[in-house]
């Protein structure tokens, strides 16, 4: 079985980082940036199984790359990740339309994103 494919786009590097390095830990095939016009382009030229976007960034916010995501790869299952205390009453609309497979806050605990991958491991027929 091939290994998940996760893309992290969030404009905290440390935050970024460790979490790319967890998942690689994890045996899951990872790509992370800083920078979301460059997690735009990531997403245009790979098929990606997971994401997990920050919502507030320069550039493309959260909601954007989930527009251009599930445009390109609709099967795609995509995190929000913020630190806003309103972030699930932002992005009503968005899980009301299941675009979302859900919206996580910062700070996160591993436990709950190891989960949540997991738990989208099992739905997905491949």
């Amino acid at each position: 079985m091939m290994p998940k494919r996760i893309l992290i786009v969030d404009d905290d590097s440390s935050l970024c980082n460790s979490f790319m390095m967890l998942l690689r830990g994890e045996g899951y095939s990872v790509d992370a940036t800083t920078d979301s016009l460059e997690g735009e382009i990531l997403v245009r030229q790979d098929k990606y199984d997971i994401c997990f976007f920050d919502y507030k960034m320069k550039g493309l916010n959260g909601k954007d790359l989930l527009k251009i995501t599930k445009n390109i790869n609709p099967p795609c299952s995509v995190f929000i990740v913020s630190a806003m205390m309103n972030i699930d009453e932002l992005c009503k609309k968005e899980i009301k339309a299941g675009l979302l497979a859900g919206v996580i806050s910062k700070p996160f605990h591993v436990e709950e994103i190891l989960q949540r991958i997991a738990a989208i491991n099992q739905d997905s027929p491949h």
